[in-house]
């Protein structure tokens, strides 16, 4: 069964339709041919009357020593499937025969011989050249109480016949309903699910940033959908700011606090004092690590934050571009086409300006940067971006790379920093989706290559 609901939709409807087109079909060809057989069986009937009446003599009340006929030609043609008997029933001897019989016989069933008086059989017999005949007989009584059995019957191929052009033509017209059908039932699958779409590009907007909640204004049974949606997204954004005021007030809290212990021990040259200076400073460095921390997973997975990514990389590109010149090294940028990243802009900022920090700290002339849609699927998600980060440094080995994502690990104390960029960038890009990878730059030094949700 698909998984789309539409599509399940519309193939139960087609199926049920089919189902109930073949079974009226069926039905109708049967009733058809149960007509026909009807009216064959009359005409039968009609002829079995006239032979019977042929066969009692109104002088003596005997059997009639006369030949009997029907007046229909057919019975008189050989071999035309058409024939009549009569015949005994005790010695099955053949009293009188159509001419049409031309010296054959037809062998008549054990049920027809053993027919109660009065009652009149009708089914299909075998004839002389083995073709099927429908047959009607009636068992009579004749003087010194014998019985005799009138049998008529006729070829049943214009049953056949008849049964199949009406068969044909019904197929026809049938299948023409079905094309009706089908249409009527893609535009009212079409007609019914309109909400549904209408609500999935409402989330899109949201999720784009275009809009700040979905509208309600749906059928009875989408609409509490709606309300529900509008509340998650509601509770989504008071969760990110009740989030962002507690990390400011605790930030706030300690950041003076700390300012005064550190100025107090830097005044002092004592071996405590500069331990206290020493372990201050790495609180310093902790908390705001868990500071970015609280911040990300307040912010994961955002409703409706959307970002241009030409307009933050061009402000992040110029603050690089200076910082760059200072240092002899040149920063390039390189957007394939306009794209949007699915989350907020000082996190994409975050991301971005930490990579090319560290590229231009280890660049010994060139760091680029470049932005292109991703070609492959992450976790199922297939709109998806790829930033790529080069710089013509020194680079990592396998290890050194593998040792660079650990949170706090400097691989080289010359260089200033607390180690605490490049695992906050993962842990961020993680939250939002994303992957982080590092491998070897084609200009020589280290390329950081990482993936994330476009809008």
């Amino acid at each position: 069964m698909p998984k789309s609901l539409s599509a399940r939709l519309l193939l139960t409807s087609l199926a049920w339709s089919v189902f109930a087109l073949i079974a009226v079909g069926l039905i109708l060809a049967s009733a058809f041919r149960e007509t026909v057989e009807k009216r064959f069986d009359e005409t039968l009937n009609v002829y079995l009357s006239i032979l019977i009446g042929q066969l009692a003599d109104p002088a003596t009340g005997g059997l009639q020593q006369a030949m009997p006929s029907l007046g229909d030609p057919r019975f008189m043609l050989p071999l035309s499937g058409w024939y009549w008997t009569v015949s005994q029933i005790e010695t099955q001897e053949i009293v009188f025969a159509s001419d049409s019989l031309a010296g054959d016989v037809v062998s008549l069933p054990e049920e027809m011989r053993s027919l109660a008086p009065g009652a009149v059989y009708q089914g299909y017999i075998e004839g002389p050249t083995d073709e099927s005949l429908r047959a009607v007989a009636q068992k009579i009584a004749v003087e010194d109480g014998q019985w005799l059995l009138a049998m008529v019957s006729g070829e049943s191929s214009t049953i056949a016949e008849d049964t199949a052009v009406f068969a044909t033509r019904l197929a026809i017209l049938l299948s023409i309903f079905a094309a009706i059908l089908v249409a009527i039932t893609f535009v009212q699958w079409r007609i019914s699910l309109r909400p549904l779409r209408s609500l999935r590009q409402e989330i899109d907007a949201v999720q784009d940033g275009a809009a700040a909640r979905v509208g309600t204004d749906y059928p009875r049974e989408i609409a509490p959908m709606a309300e529900a949606l509008n509340a998650l997204i509601d509770n989504n954004r008071a969760t990110l700011e009740r989030a962002r005021r507690h990390v400011g007030n605790l930030a706030h809290a300690l950041k003076t606090p700390l300012s005064v212990i550190m100025n107090d021990a830097a005044s002092d040259t004592t071996p405590l004092a500069r331990s206290v200076l020493e372990q201050t400073q790495i609180m310093q460095r902790q908390l705001r690590y868990y500071l970015e921390r609280a911040q990300m997973a307040a912010k994961e997975r955002m409703i409706g934050a959307s970002t241009d990514v030409e307009s933050a990389l061009e402000r992040l590109y110029r603050a690089m571009s200076r910082l760059g010149e200072r240092r002899g090294i040149d920063v390039s940028l390189e957007i394939s086409e306009p794209l949007k990243f699915a989350g907020e802009r000082q996190d994409f900022e975050e991301i971005v300006g930490n990579l090319v920090d560290n590229g231009l700290k280890w660049a010994k002339s060139r760091v680029s940067i470049s932005v292109a849609p991703a070609k492959t699927t992450h976790m199922g998600r297939a709109n998806m971006m790829r930033v790529t980060i080069d710089d013509d440094g020194p680079g990592l080995t396998v290890e050194q790379r593998r040792r660079a994502m650990a949170r706090g690990q400097r691989l080289d104390q010359s260089k200033p920093g607390s180690g605490l960029g490049l695992s906050i960038v993962s842990e961020l890009v993680e939250l939002y989706g994303g992957t982080l990878n590092l491998e070897g730059a084609p200009i020589g030094g280290l390329r950081v290559v990482i993936t994330l949700p476009r809008g």
